[in-house]
């Protein structure tokens, strides 16, 4: 309890150190986010990163008992801002307060801190930022869920990115490059990165009718397993589509699909499962997709209706482990005023096991939010 105070206190500092002093530089910072507090009830068990509780739920666990919880750790406070003509200097930092389960006494956590500069049409960021790959989010109101396990892979890490956007009329390509942090674990296969390599990560996408986005990525990161135990080198790959397709008022599409090998070292999140033995070609494949229909039939009320699966493709799948992981889910989403909605989701998760039955759960949330 006293530790979380502390944690909070600093992390309150810090960023009006941060503020005060990039606008001392010229540059006001503008503050964004949102206030959210969320109802979930589950029919049966669920698994979040691999723990018992509803924070995230992507995985029905097979335990028959049934979960309520109460949480407004989604919330999420943010600023930006950026100075400047020919060139351009700008930060951001956003925060969460992400605890895992229903903990009432959560503590903050950095999900973005990066500045950047940009002159013409080139770009450049060092911090904490989105992944390149699987760049999209869903539109589900499990935020802090966020189709993990269920097609979606990409999540935050420290890199420094490099955008070039190509000015051509009706294409707007652009193109994204990184180096960054690669390893997952402290320990063991990640080991702070002592493969002494970066992750890479790129994409090229384009912006069709200055409003249709679709794009194609990579990864690739190379691990350092134990010198004592194996002689060989451990990869982690993968590439993708992503696509984000705002038709008109009554139909927008996002989605992605993408594949890979032991993206879970990585932190690119999927049922495939971390490599931690070191067997030499015992790799994770993976397959991921999801795709999410969004109609707003009028200004007060919105629909969402969403699809995720994650495969895993491993060679000689053994027993028990995860074989395939599925979500439907539906949303209906009332705006009022000044930013205040009201969110209703429903979503079935089915999570097949190899050689085993099939778990199942509904998960019903309920959330109230104000967007400033």
């Amino acid at each position: 309890m006293k530790s979380s105070k502390v944690t909070l206190f600093l992390a309150i500092i810090a960023s009006l150190i941060f503020a005060s002093t990039v606008m001392a530089g010229g540059l006001g910072l503008t503050p964004y986010g949102f206030v959210k507090g969320d109802m979930v009830y589950a029919t049966k068990g669920v698994l979040s990163f691999n723990n018992a509780n509803l924070s995230a739920p992507q995985i029905a666990s097979g335990v028959d008992n049934a979960a309520l919880g109460f949480t407004a750790q989604h919330t999420r406070f943010g600023l930006k801002g950026s100075v400047g003509e020919d060139v351009k200097v700008g930060g951001k930092i956003e925060l969460d307060f992400y605890g895992g389960g229903f903990n009432s006494n959560v503590n903050p956590r950095i999900r973005l801190a990066y500045a950047w500069m940009a002159m013409n049409n080139f770009e450049v960021r060092f911090g904490q930022q989105w992944d390149i790959f699987s760049p999209n989010n869903a539109a589900t109101n499990n935020t802090n869920g966020n189709m993990w396990y269920a097609g979606n892979r990409g999540f935050r890490r420290g890199q420094i990115q490099f955008i070039y956007k190509m000015a051509m009329e009706g294409l707007n390509p652009k193109m994204q490059l990184s180096i960054g942090e690669a390893a997952k674990e402290a320990a063991g296969l990640g080991a702070d990165n002592n493969a002494a390599m970066p992750m890479v990560q790129g994409r090229l996408s384009a912006k069709l009718m200055d409003k249709h986005v679709v794009g194609v990525y990579f990864v690739y990161a190379k691990f350092s397993p134990d010198p004592d135990t194996s002689d060989y080198d451990y990869n982690a790959s993968g590439f993708g589509l992503d696509f984000n397709l705002p038709f008109n008022k009554m139909l927008a599409l996002k989605g992605e699909v993408n594949m890979g090998t032991n993206l879970n070292n990585c932190n690119l999140f999927n049922i495939a499962g971390s490599h931690s033995n070191f067997i030499k070609d015992d790799d994770r494949k993976s397959l991921g997709l999801w795709l999410n229909a969004i109609v707003k039939p009028s200004d007060k009320l919105h629909a969402v209706l969403g699809f995720g699966m994650d495969k895993n493709q491993t060679d000689d799948l053994a027993a028990g482990n995860i074989e395939q992981n599925m979500v439907v889910y539906g949303d209906l989403i009332f705006p009022f005023e000044h930013g205040f909605s009201i969110a209703a989701e429903l979503q079935s998760i089915t999570t097949s096991i190899k050689d085993g039955d099939d778990n199942s759960a509904l998960i019903f949330n309920v959330s109230g939010k104000v967007t400033f």
